[in-house]
């Protein structure tokens, strides 16, 4: 284990993007005594937190020097797990018993604050596993070490784990949702943890910071597929504005690490990058199990080079933020060398070989480890023992003896010149409310006027600024025209006249009850008439009353005799209405309850000249029952009618309404009160077949709409949906799938589900014309958390119907945790996605072609 002492000169080095600063000097791992470190005069750095604290900027100073001299090896639960050490008190790792020195970067969860993870206990409070993870991460800064802090979030609304991706967590989160108190009190968690983590003299230690990780996958319930990138930009913006701003946390830096691959394609590695301004360090997370290494470690130098570059330009340090070697065996490994040759890779490159540290994941079993142990009591020596041995020798790695003066290097932060962004709502969000807040953040930024308009106007309306929540805000409410449409709202902040910010944002409007239209009567009744009574025993009279209520209302004299009616209907109607995109009825009856508790009381609607189609039936309640309203010296019950109008034939054409307050076994004589009275668009989800996949009809030939359903696998080659209304086997539409095999050897798309039921079907059924190109077609689906496929032929290139028995799927081949597990119906009770990959059948593959499908369906045979 003798490692030869690395050599590294001790000239200055010009750090490109305002970084200057002298090269780490390397301890010899045969020596205790440390190595100082030259320094020059201050430099500066860019960093999230202008006010970060001096050893913070020195880290991120430090990890810049690191790039290009050397690689840090870090490793997730360093000292709190292994099969192989006695103790998870953060002074024994297993890397130190395989190599004999502690990995250079610590990496922890915040599972651990929960007490999910060690050195956090489930049965501890929360300041007992904050207390808990500071100490072990000061054990480790006391050694020189570099700390991270990943973050595995709990699912906010479900109460389920970060593998949890129902709910549409992050529109939840987002200011302006009802979880968002929820989320503000797990970041003031990490905030706690944050500023009481200091060495002995009372210093913060830093901590890179790395939340949302893998955002571009599908697997947490921030992955791409429940997430949209601008939700994703903004939750993360939330995050660090929250933690730095509000909190005052000032050591922390922040990674930004998709999954990859990106195949050599920025725009694909940024598509979800929230800014320069919230992020420290550029990563990546990638695996590989073995298999294919050739293929993986050219993708991984690719992305790599591409980010290392990408930092460069950016004045951001690069860093291989996780990887590893998944399903890494005891024995019996396809790759025995596979550390070195990973190493040797990144080498090779002059830009991939500039990360500044590369961590792998926590050795939590034997069988499960991600680095190599010696001396188990049961299986000894690991297989892979020798070549992680030689990758540490290898004189450009880093572990903890070589890290020096990581937090002495004096560096200044460059002022910021500031950000204006919205935060609500995100572009190509869901609006499902009659009133959205627009809320507009300036950090650091002067701005005089904030404020939005929405297309097909120019009139723009101001945002007024609320310090206590320190966003500009207003509230806009879509017009009824626009429910079930996708809306343009484009927001503006200015500095005297000129416009300093400026964003369109598109919103796809899906409310409930927006008003088209609201009478008040608060100075007449004009419109509203009385047409009679059922029966006519019964007498009313119409009035404006002016005093009763706070403001008019529409004033009901009757004389309703007889308690031993089951119909007693006042008959109103409303007239020149305008009735366009109205869909819904809704009123405010008043009436008095003493005396007549059990009698009961419903709302009807009418279109004329049709009265005897009544709507709204059914809703009847009973007056003991009503919301209590005090009106003088009586006490009222409140009664609102909610009529659904939308199979209403000729609605839109007519000018006029019957509405009706129909009553049952009531005795009363005296007012009673109408008011309030809506036309509203009620936005009304498609009812979808829960045994249909998809038809490709009800996009209504939008592809846009289209590619909002279904997600493109992240790590994938490139896969292009279209709607096709040449290549169908019913209706207008089928798909489009156009693929692109290289460097990856396989690309996909997946469609939430959201937990169907299939468990009475046993069939998939679908039409689709293949391309006679031979590669491997998977068909999968994900039900009960289990991974099946099946392989339908693409050797042909006819089109064809096809069924697949459910008894024919097989569990994936990498979900080796489900081996054996059936598609039947237990697990077919809940199905949560369906996807389509196209994979190449030989290594090295490259390919552009078209696959067609309609009718994905599941049936009874």
């Amino acid at each position: 284990m003798n490692k030869a002492k690395k050599q590294v000169t001790t000239a200055l080095l010009s750090i490109l993007l305002l970084f200057s600063m002298a090269i780490p000097t390397f301890a010899n791992h045969q020596e205790s005594k440390p190595v100082l470190t030259k320094k020059q005069s201050p430099s500066y750095v860019d960093l999230v937190d202008q006010k970060a604290t001096s050893q913070t900027k020195s880290l991120f100073a430090y990890l810049e020097s690191v790039r290009g001299n050397s690689i840090l090896f870090g490793h997730q639960h360093a000292t709190t797990e292994g099969s192989t050490i006695s103790v998870n008190d953060g002074t024994e790792s297993e890397v130190n018993k395989a190599v004999g020195d502690f990995p250079a970067v610590y990496g922890w969860d915040t599972l651990s604050l929960e007490g999910k993870e060690k050195p956090g206990k489930w049965e501890g409070t929360q300041a007992e596993n904050r207390e808990a993870l500071i100490n072990v991460m000061r054990i480790a800064y006391e050694k020189g070490g570099v700390l991270n802090l990943s973050a595995h979030m709990p699912n906010f609304v479900t109460g389920g784990s970060f593998y949890d991706t129902t709910g549409n967590v992050v529109t939840h989160i987002l200011p302006g949702g009802n979880k968002n108190q929820e989320f503000n009190e797990y970041l003031d968690m990490i905030a706690n943890f944050a500023n009481n983590l200091k060495d002995n003299q009372g210093n913060a230690i830093p901590v890179v910071f790395r939340p949302f990780h893998e955002q571009n996958g599908s697997w947490f319930w921030w992955g791409a597929a429940f997430t949209t990138p601008a939700q994703y930009k903004e939750i993360y913006r939330y995050t660090v504005e929250y933690l730095r701003d509000k909190k005052q946390v000032r050591n922390f830096l922040y990674a930004f690490s998709p999954g990859s691959p990106f195949n050599n394609d920025e725009a694909k590695y940024l598509t979800t990058y929230p800014g320069d301004e919230y992020v420290d360090i550029l990563g990546f997370d990638t695996y590989n199990n073995g298999e294919g290494t050739e293929l993986w470690l050219k993708q991984v130098v690719e992305d790599a080079k591409l980010i290392s570059k990408i930092a460069d330009s950016k004045g951001k340090v690069a860093a291989f933020t996780e990887f590893g070697y998944s399903n890494m065996k005891v024995s019996g490994n396809p790759d025995t060398e596979w550390f070195t040759r990973l190493l040797n890779a990144l080498k090779s490159d002059p830009d991939a070989k500039r990360m500044a540290y590369m961590l792998t994941w926590a050795n939590f079993s034997a069988e499960g480890s991600f680095t190599p142990f010696r001396d188990h009591p049961t299986y000894g020596n690991h297989e892979l023992l020798d070549d992680f041995i030689a990758y540490y020798n290898d004189s450009y790695t880093g572990f903890n003896r070589e890290v020096s003066g990581a937090y002495d290097i004096e560096v200044k932060t460059i002022k910021e010149d500031g950000i204006i962004h919205t935060a609500s709502p995100t572009d190509k969000a869901t609006i499902k409310n009659a009133t959205t807040t627009i809320r507009v953040r300036a950090v650091d930024s002067s701005v005089s006027k904030v404020a939005y308009s929405v297309e097909g106007s120019d009139k723009e309306y101001t945002l007024k600024f609320n310090a206590k929540e320190n966003y500009y805000m207003a509230d806009w409410q879509p017009k009824a025209s626009q429910n079930g449409k996708t809306v343009q709202i484009t927001v503006k902040a200015y500095l005297g006249n000129k416009v300093v910010y400026e964003e369109p944002i598109s919103v796809n409007v899906e409310a409930r009850d927006v008003v088209a239209k609201t009478y008040d009567f608060d100075s007449s009744v004009a419109g509203m008439t009385s047409e009679g009574t059922y029966p006519e025993s019964i007498s009313m009279e119409l009035s404006h009353d002016k005093k009763t209520l706070k403001n008019g209302t529409v004033r009901l004299a009757v004389n309703i005799p007889d308690a031993s009616q089951t119909w007693q209907e006042l008959k109103l109607k409303m007239e020149n209405l305008e009735l366009t995109n109205v869909n819904k009825l809704k009123y405010d009856v008043y009436l008095p309850i003493e005396g007549n508790e059990s009698a009961t009381i419903q709302g009807v609607a009418t279109v004329p000249p049709n009265s005897s189609e009544k709507y709204g039936m059914g809703q009847s309640k009973r007056l003991a029952d009503l919301e209590k309203v005090k009106i003088g010296n009586d006490v009222y019950g409140k009664y609102t009618a909610e009529i659904d109008l939308s199979t209403a034939e000729k609605l839109e054409a007519a000018t006029e309404l019957g509405l009706s307050i129909v009553t049952s076994n009531l005795n009363y004589q005296g007012p009673i009160f109408v008011d309030h009275v809506q036309l509203l668009n009620d936005y009304k989800e498609p009812v979808l077949d829960p045994l249909v996949v998809d038809e490709f009809e009800v996009y209504n030939g939008s592809n846009a709409k289209l590619d909002e359903k279904y997600t493109v696998a992240s790590q994938g080659d490139p896969i292009n949906l279209s709607l096709d209304q040449n290549h169908k086997y019913s209706g207008d539409y089928g798909l489009k799938y156009e693929y692109n095999l290289g460097g990856s050897c396989y690309g996909g798309v997946t469609k939430i589900l959201g937990g169907v039921d299939w468990s009475e079907q046993n069939t998939l059924q679908f039409w689709y014309t293949p391309d006679g190109n031979d590669q491997k077609l998977v068909i999968q689906v994900k039900a009960n958390d289990v991974s099946f496929e099946a392989y339908p032929t693409l050797a042909s290139d006819e089109p064809q119907l096809i069924q697949i028995p459910f008894n024919t799927f097989v569990v994936a081949p990498w979900d080796t945790s489900h081996i054996g597990e059936k598609l039947d119906a237990v697990n077919a009770k809940k199905v949560q996605e369906f996807s389509i990959y196209v994979n190449a059948k030989e290594l090295g593959t490259t390919l552009s072609s078209v696959l067609y499908f309609d009718d994905i369906r599941v049936i009874t045979k």
